[in-house]
């Protein structure tokens, strides 16, 4: 009898085992997206942080551009004033068009000198980026394959599942009704461990006293039984018989 008993045990032990096996296997399975969604998004904020900065450097590109157009423009003014120099008939006329050149003159200079700074900061700019975008196109890709590894444990997983709930079933079909009952009563209840040792005279699940009279029948009988608190299936562990 309690040959029979202890085998029932280990039968409840065994589905158990098969049990947490197979909830973790379904808890990877919903992570699986989760982990693929923020690798997602975090593709895309570095794709986004790239085209941001491509739009920075075209901005400055195209104010580097503005200055060189009103550089040629202020080469070509100053190019007529030296031209109607040549034509003027007093030294008033003269002065006059000599102030007008050194004004475009000096805003010219002024334009060099600015656009000279920003070719320079473009330049930084164009090395800072490049490294950027040189490590985020490679983190893109690392983060690809990630997905690519996950979208594969994930059908793997899936493939697999099904083959570990059929050996839960033949498990479960090997163990007395009377057992196997209160062990799905108890899991519907619960996810963790259903059958549990008793440890220090507390129940291993809720960890409440155990009557010392049901500790000595289950040491006695070699059996199982019931916490009075939690509902799980209470054992002896071999070492404490």
């Amino acid at each position: 009898m309690e040959e029979d008993i202890r085998e029932e045990l280990n039968k409840l032990l065994e589905l158990q085992d098969k049990d947490i096996f197979i909830l973790h296997m379904e808890n990877r399975i919903n992570s699986i997206p989760i982990e693929i969604e923020n690798f997602n998004k975090e593709i895309d904020q570095m794709k986004n942080m790239i085209k941001e900065e491509e739009e920075v450097l075209s901005g400055m590109d195209k104010r580097l551009k503005d200055y060189f157009f009103e550089i040629e423009d202020m080469e070509s003014a100053i190019n007529k004033f030296e031209q109607d120099k040549l034509k003027v008939r007093t030294n008033e006329e003269y002065r006059a068009i000599e102030k007008e050149i050194g004004e475009a003159k000096k805003k010219k200079g002024k334009l060099e000198e600015e656009a000279l700074d920003l070719m320079e900061e473009i330049e930084e700019k164009k090395e800072v980026f490049e490294n950027l975008k040189n490590q985020s196109e490679g983190r893109i890709k690392e983060l690809r394959e990630m997905i690519e590894n996950l979208k594969k444990e994930s059908d793997s997983l899936k493939e697999e599942l099904p083959i570990r709930k059929d050996e839960r079933l033949r498990i479960s079909k090997r163990i007395k009704s009377q057992y196997l009952e209160i062990y799905e009563r108890v899991r519907s209840i619960r996810n963790d461990p259903v059958v549990v040792p008793v440890r220090n005279g507390a129940c291993g699940g809720c960890h409440a006293f155990v009557p010392t009279q049901k500790i000595d029948h289950l040491r006695k009988t070699k059996g199982i039984d019931t916490c009075e608190h939690c509902g799980r299936i209470l054992y002896i562990p071999e070492e404490d018989l």
